[in-house]
C-alpha cells in the first residue's frame, strides 16, 4: 500500500473571489470561463465532484509517477525506456475521469493508446477495451468509474489507485 494524500484531498479548499475559474456544465461537459465573485469554501467530499482541482489531479499522478520508478517498481528499465506497469485507476465521476486521463497522458507524455477509459460511456466498445486491457501491451493504464469491480479478471494487473473513497 502506497498512500498519496494531498492537502486538498484532506481537507478541501477555498476558491479566492476574483479568481478566473472553469465552469462545466454538467451534462454536456460545455466549459465557460468566469470570475468568482465570492470565495467558495469546498470540503474535500466536494472534491472531483462539485469543484475540479486539476493541479490536485496533477500532483498525485506526479506523486504516483515518482513513485512507481523510484519506490514501488523500480526495475522496470527495457530498452532504455521506464515500462508502466498495467495499472487501474478508480475515479469518482465519468468527467472525473477524463480529467485523470487528460493529466496521465501529459504526466507520463504518452499518447491515446497508452491510457483509456473503461466505462459502459464510451465510444468503443467496452469490452473489446477490456479485452485489450487484459491481453496487449497497450493500454497501460485503465481509468473507471463503475465498469470494472470485483470478480472482472485482469491477471497482469499489478497497481490499483483509488481516486475515490473506497467503501467495502
Amino acid at each position: 500500500i502506497y498512500l498519496i494524500d494531498t492537502a486538498i484531498s484532506q481537507g478541501g479548499g477555498v476558491i479566492q473571489k476574483g479568481w478566473d475559474v472553469e465552469r462545466r456544465e454538467k451534462l454536456s461537459r460545455r466549459k465557460r470561463w468566469q470570475q468568482q465573485d465570492e470565495d467558495l469554501e469546498y470540503s474535500r467530499r466536494d472534491l472531483d465532484k462539485k469543484v475540479v482541482n486539476p493541479s490536485q489531479i496533477r500532483n498525485v499522478i506526479r506523486a504516483f509517477k515518482r513513485a512507481l520508478e523510484t519506490e514501488i517498481f523500480p526495475d522496470r528499465i527495457k530498452d532504455g525506456k521506464y515500462q508502466v506497469p498495467k495499472t487501474l485507476i478508480f475515479a469518482k465521476t465519468d468527467s472525473h475521469a477524463d480529467d485523470i486521463i487528460r493529466v496521465v497522458r501529459e504526466e507520463f507524455a504518452e499518447g491515446n493508446e497508452f491510457c483509456k477509459k473503461v466505462t459502459y460511456k464510451i465510444d468503443e466498445d467496452p469490452k473489446s477495451l477490456l479485452s485489450r486491457f487484459r491481453n496487449d501491451y497497450y493500454p497501460r493504464i485503465a481509468v473507471t468509474v463503475d465498469m470494472i469491480a470485483t470478480g472482472t479478471d485482469v491477471k497482469p494487473l499489478e497497481v490499483l489507485l483509488f481516486m475515490r473513497d473506497v467503501k467495502s
